[in-house]
């Protein structure tokens, strides 16, 4: 995760105050401090991976599509695709921890709770950026610090699933504050804008990619046509809306895949394809092997 870091997100220097970056990583998880100004890469940022900050002190602002938002501390936010995000920027008294973790883990880890907030996704993916009150800001940084210690252990034969447990513990209690903060805003599922077609396609795509393929069925449900769609898309996030059900999906087949438990057949069943063949295809295509030499390399 550091290569990754320090090419993706992270200026490969000291921090602002010239101490050494604090950073604890491995090959699925990384945590990284980052203090003062000028600490992030220009332009646009990678999502490759699941990414969020913690603001402890000061202030951010971001880019995001054509909108600039400034997040000041204490916050919690999470780089949720399909957003563009760019020219991230800190003040001076910034202080944050930045929390890198490979998609498939982190999925896998929110997998519990994916039927529970399923009706809320798409609202916060209008605004991934979650305010916190004294308390929140604790019980977060205690999450964070207990993924720090872990990440440390150099010798612990169950290193991935006490991650994945902890990262769970941590979704789990940013989710709460998501809920509870949509409430206290009377933001209840049927009062959300529906009429807003893009979000409701996110919440169609999060919650029906592995039983449905095509953009059609998603138009369908909009009521609108599947080319109207996918320009809207482009043009607001830069993909289109095949691509973004195909990259959905993909994670998805990632996080069955990684479960011992499942054949690849499994998962071709799982995911509605007609057999395993036009599956493996698929995964093949978008991730450059097939799915039996995934589950082996993870």
């Amino acid at each position: 995760m550091k290569e990754y870091a320090f090419t993706k997100w992270l200026v490969p220097t000291l921090q602002a105050d010239g101490t050494e970056r604090d950073m604890v990583y491995n090959e699925q998880m990384g945590i990284f401090t980052v203090r003062g100004e000028n600490q992030f890469q220009k332009g646009s940022i990678d999502t490759q991976h699941t990414v969020s900050l913690l603001v402890l002190k000061g202030e951010i602002s971001i880019q995001t599509n054509d909108k600039r938002t400034v997040i000041p501390a204490p916050s919690y936010i999470e780089f949720i695709e399909p957003h563009q995000w760019s020219d991230l920027k800190t003040n001076r008294d910034f202080e944050g921890c930045l929390l890198i973790t490979r998609r498939e883990i982190f999925l896998q880890a929110a997998e519990c709770i994916r039927s529970k907030v399923a009706a809320y996704v798409y609202r916060h993916v209008l605004e991934p950026f979650i305010p916190l009150e004294k308390q929140d800001l604790l019980r977060i940084q205690s999450h964070v610090d207990m993924l720090r210690h872990t990440l440390q252990q150099k010798e612990n034969h169950f290193l991935l699933e006490m991650l994945e447990n902890t990262l769970r513990s941590l979704i789990l209690e940013v989710w709460n504050i998501i809920l509870r903060m949509y409430k206290q805003e009377n933001e209840f599922e049927h009062s959300f804008r529906w009429k807003d077609t893009l979000p409701r396609f996110l919440y169609l795509m999060h919650t029906n990619c592995r039983y449905h393929h095509t953009v059609k069925w998603y138009a369908d449900q909009l009521y609108v046509s599947p080319d109207a769609l996918s320009a809207k898309l482009k043009k607001l996030y830069g993909k289109t809306a095949n691509q973004l059900i195909s990259e959905s999906l993909i994670e998805e087949a990632k996080v069955c895949l990684l479960n011992p438990a499942n054949s690849v057949q499994d998962v071709a069943e799982k995911l509605c394809f007609s057999d395993q063949a036009s599956f493996s295809k698929f995964f093949k295509r978008y991730c450059g092997m097939s799915p039996g030499q995934f589950k082996k390399q993870a």
